[in-house]
């Protein structure tokens, strides 16, 4: 199982220098499990991603959504494998809106927000809702959900495949009262790989030291991330979902900060790659 990284920020894309080495784009990853071809969420990072994927022709994979906001979906109109006849499309999304995966996709490009209807794509497009709980199984690979604490819901998703594992658990908030989600922590127990939403530092999230509180965003922070990882018993941590405000030396600061709580942690970065083949400590952009 291979992962890349095409799109690691949140809430909106952040482009500029001092954001280049971590990359401006949101939510957008690649897995490969032998020659299938997963993707997790289309936010901007998807239009890299479709023009690296465009070199591959023709092509079939599956997409999964944790969840409809912006951030997740608004490079999927910009993903030009979508446009090219002969590819073969299978796109998942939760039942948490009532409303359809497919039909969300179709409003995103509808006028006047945009001017290309989704019906002017080519390929092959068939859209599955999925439930908490749900499995998918691919020919090298098995594929759960399971529902987070996040507005309007969202999903994690955990994929098994040669003996190795990884959950995706982006856009989850901490429970009241300090409490562990025993359901993530089951979901993510003894994983080789925990990609983790570490968007806000405890400062910004609870409102300390001048900054206006996030409780009730959706969104965790790099100690509750830590915490995470120890009680599941989790192999590495990968922070994700970078804050639009934090530059790279900010999510420098923050990735040595986790690393001297646990040790096999990094912070994401477009181009990050990860081989569960060998499950060795992520490379760091920082080292």
């Amino acid at each position: 199982m291979l992962v890349k990284f095409w799109g690691v920020r949140g809430s909106v894309p952040s482009g500029g220098k001092e954001t280049a080495g971590v990359g401006g784009n949101t939510t957008c990853l690649e897995i490969r499990c032998g020659d299938e071809l997963i993707v997790i969420d289309t936010g901007t990072g998807a239009r890299n991603l479709g023009k690296e994927l465009m070199k591959r022709l023709p092509l079939k994979g599956r997409i999964f959504y944790t969840h409809v906001h912006w951030d997740h979906i608004q490079g999927m109109p910009f993903f030009a494998p979508m446009y090219i006849k002969g590819n073969q499309f299978e796109i998942y999304g939760g039942t948490s809106l009532p409303m359809t995966i497919e039909d969300v996709l179709k409003r995103q490009m509808t006028p006047p927000c945009f001017p290309v209807k989704i019906d002017i794509m080519q390929s092959s497009l068939r859209f599955h809702d999925l439930r908490p709980g749900d499995v998918v199984r691919g020919d090298n690979y098995k594929l759960t959900l399971l529902g987070l604490y996040h507005p309007d819901g969202s999903y994690a998703y955990k994929i098994e495949s040669g003996g190795r594992s990884l959950v995706f658990a982006t856009d989850v908030e901490p429970l009241k009262d300090n409490k562990l989600d025993a359901s993530l922590l089951k979901f993510a127990e003894g994983v080789d790989f925990l990609i983790y939403d570490a968007q806000y530092t405890e400062d910004e999230y609870f409102g300390r030291n001048g900054h206006f509180p996030r409780i009730g965003w959706g969104h965790s922070t790099m100690p509750e991330a830590v915490r995470i990882s120890k009680t599941a018993g989790v192999k590495n941590l990968i922070l994700f979902h970078h804050d639009p405000t934090h530059d790279d030396n900010f999510i420098g600061n923050i990735e040595k900060e986790s690393r001297g709580l646990f040790p096999n942690s990094a912070a994401a970065y477009e181009g990050m790659e990860i081989d569960l083949g060998s499950p060795t400590p992520a490379k760091s952009m920082f080292d």
